[in-house]
């Protein structure tokens, strides 16, 4: 309908708006779909760096667009992770835009990896257990301390025209992963996101 009208028919925003919602129903319905039936994760040798480097890929749009620098902190040596590249690559794709959309134009997003073993209260990490760390970090507005605990609630956001399902499926697909997923932020002062995997593989094979 909308491209059988003129370029001036004063019903070209009503379509626009119809397509626009159409686009955000498939999301969720797409995302209640990844809910109720979660992929099967099939597991492989994987660097998070470059997984993390393919899914700024996608975004290339939105930081062009807001002129936001990418900062990498990667040591050398950091150990590959048993994890599956394209659920992990959603992953960041879902962390780090939401990075850049909390973030001021010509800010900065820090992506920084780390090796360390887990400490006594680092559940659901035994003890010594090898990890791989990856933070995002944005210096933008942060999140208000009352909404933090429910960030990774179905349903639940602060974004206008959000569903409230990105945050939670990138946190279930960590958890399935073995890893945990928390968030550290300061109202003004930015927002932290931190995976923590660990280095040998969760139980259950190649496919779980």
């Amino acid at each position: 309908l909308k491209k059988s009208l003129p370029a001036n028919h004063p019903h070209h925003e009503n379509y626009k708006f119809i397509l626009s919602e159409i686009a955000r129903l498939d999301r969720i319905v797409s995302a209640l779909f990844h809910i109720t039936h979660p992929s099967r994760l099939t597991l492989n040798d994987g660097a998070l760096p470059e997984i993390a480097d393919r899914a700024l890929l996608s975004l290339r749009p939105l930081i062009k667009d807001k002129k936001i620098t990418i900062k990498w902190d990667v040591p050398f040596g950091l150990p590959h992770v048993r994890v599956d590249p394209d659920q992990m690559q959603q992953v960041f794709i879902n962390l780090i835009k939401n990075a850049i959309e909390a973030s001021r134009p010509k800010s900065t997003v820090l992506l920084r990896f780390m090796k360390r073993l887990a400490e006594a209260d680092a559940y659901p990490h035994p003890p010594g257990t090898t990890l791989v760390v990856a933070t995002v970090v944005d210096d933008g507005l942060g999140i208000a301390p009352e909404h933090q605990d429910r960030l990774f609630d179905p349903f639940f956001t602060t974004k206008k025209g959000g569903t409230g399902l990105g945050l939670y499926i990138t946190h279930d697909i960590v958890k399935r992963h073995g890893g945990t997923l928390r968030v550290a932020s300061e109202p003004g002062r930015g927002t932290t996101f931190t995976i923590e995997l660990p280095v040998e593989p969760i139980q259950g094979g190649e496919d779980v």
